[in-house]
């Protein structure tokens, strides 16, 4: 005997390539060392005919418990063909059995296997002070935090979670379906889960909103950190297109691209930020901000369209449909989602109002993300060039318009 090879942990069913014992058998055929193979039967040495002609090619025999097989004859490579055949059947057959087990547990609600998720168990029970974690991350993202300030402050790694947070694991959070209760499979929310969300489905679907909308990407500098209070947020009134203005040199002026007008930044964000205080001490301020638009019967009509879609996938799951039997009428819900989520994203306040606790600090004592977020809510700031010769600030040089 030439050898042993063993390729302990890798499927049959799969393709074996360079390092493994399957390779190394190969390579001591060619060098002549071994002619003949020896295993307990035919499908636990291979499991395709690629495999097979592999060994045809290396002109190897094989020997099995029930008996020898010739490669190099016709009735011998007829025989292993149709045995390695019936083994391929038997794979494929069992893999589209479980394909069809785990959409029928999707569509049930069953906990997801794989990976834990931040905030559950693998059973589905939730973790609490991982809880607090994603609570806060979603909290504060409605909030107008940015992903990479929520990264920031919620960076530090605990006993369960060892990696630092990045911009991209914030993202990953508020964009998985699972925390509000929805149950995915293979990127489609296929119905409720039976687990506890963390947070609440319209909490989730704002958000996602938000992430989604084109809006958030006017960074045109290449980054993802605002130093400054009017930074591609005011806009110039002295151009007609009214393009937003940037930084100019290192920091303390605003500047336009376009027609080159500077304004020094304190006196600007000072004026800015106490008329936005002001107009929130108002009565009327929320009333202004609160879209007209009921949103509670698009929830819903949403969440039933949603349950429909997720009935049809467990029809298709069961075999008593077929995907193209559910076609058009996915097509129609899929279109009609879409719209509903449209509406429900104009209906979205890009930001809560300030809290009790913030409406006695005011506006100054809020992060910089927090500040832009409620300024984008309240007004539209535009920038007039100040008057030549004059060394005070003018407040006719900034103009506002107040939304809502």
């Amino acid at each position: 005997m030439a050898g042993t090879y063993v390729d302990d942990g890798v499927s049959a069913s799969k393709a074996r390539g360079a390092g493994t014992a399957w390779d190394r058998m190969l390579g001591d055929a060619r060098g002549g060392l071994i002619d003949v193979v020896i295993g307990v039967d035919l499908d636990r040495l291979l499991r395709s005919t690629r495999d097979l002609n592999t060994l045809i090619d290396a002109g190897l025999q094989v020997v099995t418990v029930d008996g020898e097989i010739d490669l190099s004859t016709a009735d011998g490579e007829f025989r292993a063909t149709m045995l390695a055949g019936i083994a391929r059947f038997e794979v494929r057959r069992k893999g589209e059995r479980q394909t069809r087990a785990n959409t029928q547990r999707a569509a049930k609600g069953g906990v997801p296997k794989g990976v834990r998720l931040t905030g559950y168990t693998t059973n589905g029970s939730v973790i609490p002070h991982e809880t607090r974690l994603v609570r806060s991350l979603f909290d504060g993202f409605s909030t107008g935090l940015t992903l990479r300030t929520l990264a920031r402050d919620h960076g530090t790694p605990t006993p369960s979670l060892s990696a630092h947070m990045t911009p991209s694991s914030v993202r990953t959070i508020l964009t998985n379906p699972r925390y509000a209760g929805r149950r995915v499979y293979k990127g489609e929310v296929v119905g409720k889960g039976d687990w506890k969300p963390i947070v609440s489905e319209e909490l989730f679907d704002s958000v996602a909103r938000r992430l989604a909308d084109p809006a958030r990407k006017s960074n045109r500098t290449g980054s993802t950190a605002r130093k400054h209070l009017g930074t591609s947020l005011f806009r110039c009134g002295e151009c007609g297109d009214h393009p937003t203005v940037r930084t100019a040199g290192s920091g303390g002026r605003y500047w336009c691209q376009v027609c080159s007008m500077v304004r020094t930044m304190t006196p600007v964000d000072e004026f800015v930020l106490r008329l936005a205080e002001a107009r929130l001490t108002q009565p009327d301020a929320l009333a202004a901000l609160t879209p007209d638009v009921e949103t509670d019967p698009l929830r819903n009509e949403h969440a039933t369209l949603a349950q429909r879609k997720a009935d049809l996938a467990g029809l298709v799951a069961d075999g008593t449909l077929s995907r193209a039997d559910v076609k058009e009428a996915g097509d129609r819900l899929n279109a009609r989602l879409a719209e509903i989520d449209r509406l429900l994203q104009a209906a979205d306040s890009p930001v809560a109002l300030l809290s009790e606790d913030e409406q006695w600090a005011g506006l100054g004592a809020l992060n910089l993300d927090r500040q832009r977020a409620l300024i984008e809510t309240l007004m539209t700031v535009c920038l007039l060039r100040a008057p030549r010769g004059r060394k005070t600030f003018d407040p006719d040089t900034v103009s506002v318009t107040w939304k809502g």
